[in-house]
């Protein structure tokens, strides 16, 4: 099913969200998923870790460097050239970085035919400071 919702680019739900009780399988999922899609597509994943704080603070540019080195060459071109106009983004606010490193770099992609995964693993882990 996650493969199929891959594929379908017209589709309007553009977010899967995956729940359940701990000890499911959803990290497993999530894992699988970015191993089996990681040269069919532009895939960047990231997990969280309970107590690993500061480490969340470098998920976007965590995500953005995956796409960076996409194996898509629009994909790392828009990208890689995003944060060379952008130096400092490492420096600024979370939402800023989004806003930077994936909403706008990924905007510059006009009828894209390869599909862009970005995997958020283990968001329950976030500790919201």
């Amino acid at each position: 099913e996650i493969d199929v919702w891959v594929r379908d680019t017209s589709a309007s739900k553009r977010t899967l969200w995956i729940c359940g009780m701990a000890g499911r399988g959803k990290s497993t999922i999530a894992a699988t998923v970015a191993h089996s899609w990681r040269f069919r597509a532009s895939c960047a994943i990231f997990h969280f870790r309970r107590g690993q704080d500061a480490r969340h603070t470098r998920l976007v540019c965590a995500l953005a460097r995956q796409l960076g080195s996409s194996l898509v060459p629009e994909v790392r071109k828009a990208v890689l050239e995003t944060v060379r106009e952008n130096e400092d983004i490492a420096n600024q606010r979370l939402n800023e970085q989004f806003k930077t490193l994936i909403v706008a770099s990924l905007g510059k992609l006009v009828q894209h035919p390869y599909p862009i995964l970005i995997i958020v693993d283990a968001l329950d882990e976030c500790h919201n400071s």
